[in-house]
């Protein structure tokens, strides 16, 4: 029977084969022939049941037959299948049972000891104030309250490891290198698979905010994101200046709205059932330099409102507080801006429901645990972890 981890919603325990199978027999039918199909079973159980980290010896310990590590490395690295169609239709799958009420965009930073995998190189990660020797890749995850689960994945590949490494890596030439194209590819191409948009929610501290906001807003998705408290926006100012804007600090634009803050409670997706109070305020900001909406004024200055350049592109600043502090805790901004900023706040929370399944489900069925030079080994690797964290997360651990 299947069991309770302790998180609200998520059963975590292992079921019968026969769900694996079923799951396994819909999620890869686009692989093209029966034995490719077998092998991405036997690599997902191989994850699901496996101790320790999922190298291929591990893995192919569970079918009880050490040649099949040799068949494995090869059905990763060097096979044809797609893993997009894969993908898709894991997506397609989470979409239906999950309900999920945004896409989460979150990093994973993947420290390295040498330069033999995908994408190593030492990089400056603010996160943790120094240069760090790892991998870097961005996972796009469906959320609930409940539960949350990963459908696509982009890697970061540095301009210096690119000009040593594509060709023997099979790097496409068109692969966006940056780590803010990551993020956004990851989100673009799963919106072309026809699964039902959600708001965008990520952690935009440690980003460039520029291409994030232009390509969710010309792409036409919803966005909350988590800034920092130096982002510089433009806002209106107030009294006889209302109808002006003035460019300044995200902290500073949110420190002159503390006595209009109100309380939101909220339940807390790490805690189950633990109910929390925050003090929220929204404030009407512009993002610089996309087209938006000329700022309401008097009827006699519409000709000249009309003939000056528009602010911006309309957005929410939203800030919240905890009741005993003073200072702003955390800054999101979104364009949904007719929002409550109750919905807001709750919707920013699911990035703290990602960060738990990705501790408790993601982790150990080896979304990690790739080695290997191979682009495309990477690739069919984090889509069939992924395939075993929602077996996982649904009860079918196959265990």
């Amino acid at each position: 029977m299947p069991t309770r981890d302790g998180r609200d919603g998520v059963t975590a325990g292992r079921s019968g084969p026969d769900t694996v199978s079923r799951v396994c027999a819909a999620l890869l039918a686009s692989l093209p022939r029966a034995d490719q199909r077998r092998r991405g079973e036997l690599y997902v159980r191989g994850l699901l049941t496996a101790s320790g980290r999922k190298t291929m010896r591990n893995l192919a310990a569970v079918a009880d037959d050490p040649a099949a590590a040799q068949s494995m490395h090869h059905f990763i690295s060097c096979s044809t299948w797609d893993w997009v169609a894969v993908r898709a239709a894991l997506a397609g799958h989470l979409d239906r049972i999950l309900s999920p009420r945004a896409w989460v965009v979150r990093s994973m930073l993947v420290p390295k000891t040498g330069r033999h995998s995908i994408g190593v190189e030492r990089r400056y990660v603010p996160a943790l104030g120094e240069t760090v020797n790892s991998q870097q890749s961005y996972g796009l995850w469906l959320s609930s309250e409940t539960a949350a689960a990963p459908v696509n994945w982009q890697l970061s590949l540095g301009k210096d490891w690119l000009q040593g490494d594509r060709a023997r890596a099979s790097v496409p030439a068109d692969e966006d290198a940056t780590s803010d194209g990551a993020a956004v590819q990851a989100v673009l191409k799963a919106a072309a698979w026809g699964i039902g948009p959600r708001p965008v929610v990520m952690d935009a501290r440690h980003s460039a905010l520029s291409p994030l906001v232009e390509a969710f807003t010309l792409a036409g998705l919803p966005f909350l994101l988590r800034i920092h408290g130096g982002c510089t926006l433009l806002a209106a100012g107030s009294g006889l200046r209302q109808n002006r804007v003035a460019a300044a600090s995200a902290e500073h634009l949110l420190s002159r709205t503390r006595v209009q803050r109100r309380p939101v409670e909220w339940i807390d997706p790490a805690s189950p059932g633990a109910r929390r109070t925050s003090l929220v305020t929204p404030l009407r900001v512009f993002w610089p330099g996309l087209a938006g909406h000329c700022p309401p004024g008097p009827p006699g200055q519409a000709r000249a409102a009309a003939r000056a350049p528009a602010p911006g592109l309309p957005l929410t600043l939203l800030g919240k507080w905890q009741t005993y502090e003073r200072g702003v805790r955390q800054m999101w901004l979104t364009n949904m801006t007719d929002a409550g900023y109750g919905p807001l706040l709750r919707l920013s929370k699911l990035t703290r429901r990602v960060e738990t399944d990705f501790s408790y489900v993601s982790l150990d069925v080896g979304i990690r645990d790739f080695e290997g030079r191979s682009y495309q080994g990477w690739h069919r690797h984090v889509t069939l972890a992924s395939v075993a964290h929602a077996l996982r997360m649904s009860g079918g651990g196959g265990g």
